[in-house]
């Protein structure tokens, strides 16, 4: 059997020169590619392999004693030399970590998880040269520091309390620096996160020190995370004379033109509180940095105001007013002028040729109406048998059937007259008046309507005709959508409703 003196030698003679010409080729390469890791290959081939080879010379070959302070210091110096390299090549990763692209939302990895991988091979090389190499036994060296870690604890609780707050921070992220955040009374720009404190510049343009413990049991609002979109909520009272979707154009339009407010998503106005003499408004506004907040919540007051005069939508008035209240007077005031109505009615095509005393006739029986824009006015299952006179805005009739789209009929516009809508066969199919704008309407009662209908032939042919044609333009989607046939194409080479009894005549 072969002397393992003997081995060592040939290692010591043959490996050690091979592997350090064989470091020299590395490194040449890594330096070619210009590579972090030639630190860390240099401490190994540089001192790892001349320590190496000592200690084969003085432990296996020539039989020196390990405990001799010439061996421990060698294996000293190797142990060393090895944890140099490891350190090296942990810098590398760590740095690689640390740069790496921020991708998929991910935050950076905290300092301290960095840290933690060369403090441990610190502290074990350290173990391992004391207790190892020394022999040092360490088990009264960490009785003493164990009693007086205890004292030093009691004497530095808080101190010790903000460092493991702040190691929590620092490895659970809730925020990171440039982020906008509030945590109790404090609101603003996070400027640094050590250890120990947090600072923060408030609005104000002061800078905060917060202690890590404080935020560690404090609620932490981040306006910056998950992402920097932000809802800003306005609330803000309308007079309430305005109709809602006057008054919802204007907020609108006050938001759209406010610099920093998002299209997309876009701002939204929301009805709260419907309280005469006010009317309760939410704005919901969207902007993708919290630090313009105060900016744009001014910006958009401005705006209301502007564009409350350009919509003819009044605000609130601000003065105090004293009125004695008369409930009779009141009532007769609200009710709506004769003059108006009749103005509204001989303004129809369809109402126009009626002689005077037959409008005379009817302006009792008529009242003004609005409606919104979207709401449904009449349907062919109602029972009102009234006739309605669109006196401003616009209007569709609406074929409404389960399982398929909504189909219009035919537009109405400002003068036009809508009587009663005929029943369809099929208790599901609808025939709908539905608002396009908002409307401002004369509803003449069924009797009056029925009256005048008897009185005038031309007028009651008229109604006839309009009823014909819707009937018909009915038919012709019903027909198409039983065919399989697209609705809209039965309508293309549609006749028109009637407006006039001569219209109607012809």
């Amino acid at each position: 059997m072969i002397d393992s003196s003997i081995l060592w030698a040939v290692v010591v003679i043959a490996v050690v020169p091979f592997a350090v010409i064989a470091a020299a080729e590395v490194d040449e390469r890594l330096r070619q590619r210009e590579s972090p890791l030639r630190g860390a290959l240099g401490a190994l081939r540089g001192w790892a392999l001349p320590f190496f080879a000592i200690w084969a010379i003085l432990v296996p070959v020539l039989g020196r004693n390990d405990t001799s302070p010439l061996v421990r210091t060698v294996a000293s110096g190797l142990v060393l030399a090895l944890s140099v390299g490891a350190t090296r090549v942990l810098k590398v990763i760590i740095d690689r970590i640390r740069n790496r692209p921020q991708v998929d939302g991910r935050g950076s990895v905290p300092q301290l998880l960095l840290a933690m991988p060369r403090i441990a091979v610190i502290l074990v090389t350290a173990a391992f040269l004391i207790g190892g190499v020394w022999g040092i036994n360490l088990s009264a060296i960490l009785t003493t520091l164990g009693v007086t870690s205890l004292v030093v604890s009691f004497a530095l609780q808080d101190t010790l309390s903000g460092l493991a707050s702040g190691v929590l921070l620092l490895s659970d992220q809730p925020f990171q620096t440039g982020d906008w955040i509030q945590a109790g009374d404090t609101e603003g720009l996070v400027l640094d996160i050590n250890w120990r404190t947090t600072r923060i510049r408030t609005r104000n343009g002061d800078m905060v020190i917060v202690p890590n413990s404080e935020l560690a049991g404090a609620a932490v609002l981040n306006f910056s995370a998950p992402e920097s979109l932000h809802r800003i909520v306005v609330p803000l009272t309308v007079a309430y004379v305005n109709p809602p979707t006057s008054a919802k154009e204007m907020l609108l339009d006050a938001a759209r033109s406010t610099p920093g407010v998002l299209s997309d998503p876009p701002p939204n106005v929301r009805i709260v509180a419907i309280d005469d003499p006010v009317m309760g408004y939410v704005v919901d506004l969207w902007v993708n940095d919290y630090a313009i907040v105060p900016r744009v919540e001014s910006d958009f007051g401005s705006l209301v105001w502007y564009q409350s005069h350009r919509h003819d939508v009044p605000l609130p008035s601000p003065a105090q007013d004293l009125f004695i209240h008369d409930a009779a007077a009141e009532a007769e005031a609200s009710k709506p002028k004769p003059g108006d109505i009749r103005r509204g009615l001989q303004r129809t095509p369809l109402l126009g040729l009626l002689s005077d005393d037959d409008i005379d006739r009817i302006v009792p029986e008529t009242r003004p109406l609005r409606y919104a824009v979207g709401e449904l006015m009449i349907d062919s299952q109602s029972t009102r048998q009234e006739l309605m006179v669109i006196v401003e805005g616009q209007a569709v009739l609406e074929l409404i059937e389960p399982g398929f789209d909504n189909v219009v009929i035919g537009e109405v516009g400002g003068g036009e007259t809508v009587g009663m809508l005929e029943g369809l066969r099929g208790e599901a199919r609808i025939l709908a008046l539905r608002a396009e704008t908002d409307c401002e309407v004369l509803v003449i009662s069924a009797a009056a309507a029925s009256d005048i209908g008897s009185r005038n032939g031309d007028l009651a042919a008229a109604f006839n005709r309009m009823s014909a044609v819707r009937q018909r333009r009915v038919q012709r989607v019903v027909t198409a959508r039983a065919a399989g046939e697209p609705a809209t194409n039965a309508l293309t080479t549609d006749e028109a409703l009637p407006k006039s009894a001569t219209e109607s005549s012809q």
